[in-house]
């Protein structure tokens, strides 16, 4: 990778964690953007795209969907954005092109962090009270922000392609 690709990658890094740390002033009623939301807005000013969708479409994935502990929502902001960029307008086209490039990123994924669902990554129930604090101590600024910043690079390799 060249040095300033490393260089944009780094400085995207520390967008996707400024959206996913930066805590409202009103916090915890205000939160700051979830998983899915920070890479969606990293990504999607990657791509130069504009929306009013964006970060509304990932405001439900965050914590695996709702806070249910399902898929880790940087991996659901980065299949929206793999389908931003490659993604079908009409069912005749193929969505292989898509499935390849998300398998890419999944296998990635799982090779360095080894789960995909939430619960299983984080190590707690963020619905439990008792689960919430745990992660907001232990996990959130830490093991998250990690995976996010690995989100914002792979993706970022896979969308250049």
């Amino acid at each position: 990778m060249s040095q300033t690709k490393q260089q944009n990658v780094k400085e995207l890094q520390e967008k996707v964690v400024r959206y996913f740390c930066d805590r409202p002033g009103n916090f915890p009623t205000g939160r700051p953007y979830n998983c899915c939301e920070s890479t969606l807005l990293t990504l999607a000013e990657y791509l130069g795209v504009d929306s009013d969708l964006i970060p509304k479409i990932g405001t439900a994935i965050g914590a695996g969907v709702s806070l249910n502990g399902l898929l880790c929502g940087s991996i659901s902001g980065v299949a929206m954005v793999i389908g931003i960029k490659y993604g079908r307008k009409s069912p005749e086209e193929s969505p292989q092109q898509v499935w390849a490039r998300m398998d890419e990123y999944l296998d990635a994924f799982k090779k360095k962090f080894r789960y995909v669902n939430c619960r299983q990554l984080t190590g707690v129930d963020v619905k439990t009270p008792e689960g919430w604090k745990e992660y907001i101590e232990r996990v959130h600024d830490y093991e998250c922000t990690e995976r996010l910043k690995f989100a914002v690079e792979k993706a970022v390799e896979i969308l250049s392609k």
